[in-house]
């Protein structure tokens, strides 16, 4: 399978007064199209500065991501910004909804930030996570796992290349987390979609593919 995804010699310091702090050391990392591989590590090991540096949310001191063969550390700031939203979706620990909105609403912001038809792919959407019934609800109206079902159902409803879930059942109890991760296992297995899943959790490791371990900025070695 090709590669989508890719790391090269990546190396991200942070400047503080105190002295500079290296997160990644010359991390190396090849992700294949319909892969589901997941990030294992300790607080603080950098797993978390990985996916914001694959997803193109920050950029690196040293080396550069690959994402579709587009060399991403040799081009403009507003191209890379058109290939995130092209191709990555996002799924945080803490949901990031917008608490003003609907359910569909939250899905359907995604689709309008590219100018996409939205109502009605997000209505689509929320009824593949199991919430078609609770979409005019806002996040205050829903239990902290729909709240994750709903943001899941925001980062595919543009059908991305690549999903980037960082640490999505850190905030929910097992059965919430068996519930979301099951959602996620679903969309892999009938679609193939690309899936980079970062947790300190060594169950929610275990449902991936491949399991990537990271220590000290660094992946370790097998």
């Amino acid at each position: 399978m090709e590669t989508i995804l890719e790391a090269r010699g990546l190396t991200k310091v942070y400047r503080t007064r105190a002295a500079p702090t290296a997160a990644l050391r010359g991390v190396d990392l090849a992700v294949r199209r319909g892969e589901f591989i997941s990030v294992m590590g300790p607080s603080g090991c950098g797993k978390s500065t990985l996916l914001y540096l694959l997803g193109l949310l920050a950029t690196p001191t040293e080396g550069t991501v690959v994402l579709d063969g587009t060399d991403t550390g040799a081009i403009s700031d507003g191209r890379r910004t058109h290939l995130r939203r092209r191709h990555i979706g996002f799924v945080f620990q803490r949901f990031n909804l917008l608490a003003a909105l609907s359910a569909e609403d939250n899905v359907a912001i995604a689709l309008r930030l590219r100018h996409e038809a939205a109502q009605s792919r997000a209505r689509e959407m929320l009824a593949a996570v199991g919430l078609d019934d609770k979409r005019r609800r806002h996040p205050s109206e829903l239990s902290v796992g729909e709240q994750q079902r709903v943001a899941i159902a925001r980062a595919l409803v543009t059908r991305p290349d690549v999903l980037l879930a960082d640490e999505p059942t850190g905030n929910l109890d097992s059965e919430a987390s068996d519930r979301v991760l099951d959602l996620i296992g679903r969309f892999h297995q009938p679609s193939g979609q690309t899936i980079v899943l970062i947790t300190h959790n060594e169950k929610v490791a275990e449902r991936a593919e491949r399991l990537v371990r990271m220590r000290d900025g660094r992946i370790a070695p097998n």
